[in-house]
């Protein structure tokens, strides 16, 4: 009997993005993926050597999902991955902090400006 889904309930999705976030993904995948394979060099080092190999098939297929502007999906193994890169990028960035210093500064720049938003 033919297997009536053969991608088991995935599809492929445009990748549709501007071009600045692009590059920003391509720069940031990329440099994530070598991260990987250099944790990769010595895996007796790594807690889960599986784990990071996944995580970095999972920036390989974004990587070529970028190139390609197509995207299979789901991909449960991706979306961890860049879950926690984005997690980690926020807490290094300190992007709560940015966030609120921009909300509290642009809401007296407004009160200042006759209460224009």
């Amino acid at each position: 009997m033919a297997d009536e889904n053969p991608m088991g309930g995935r599809r492929a999705v445009s990748l549709d993005l501007p071009a600045d976030h692009a590059a920003i993904l391509f720069d940031r995948l990329t440099s994530w993926l070598a991260g990987v394979q250099d944790e990769l060099r010595s895996p007796e080092r790594l807690d889960s050597p599986d784990e990071v190999r996944r995580e970095g098939d999972a920036y390989e297929r974004l990587l070529t999902g970028l190139r390609t502007g197509r995207l299979v999906v789901p991909d449960e193994a991706a979306r961890a991955a860049v879950e926690t890169a984005a997690l980690a990028y926020d807490k290094e960035s300190h992007y709560a902090e940015v966030v609120a210093n921009h909300d509290a500064l642009h809401g007296l720049l407004a009160l200042l400006e006759g209460g224009r938003a």
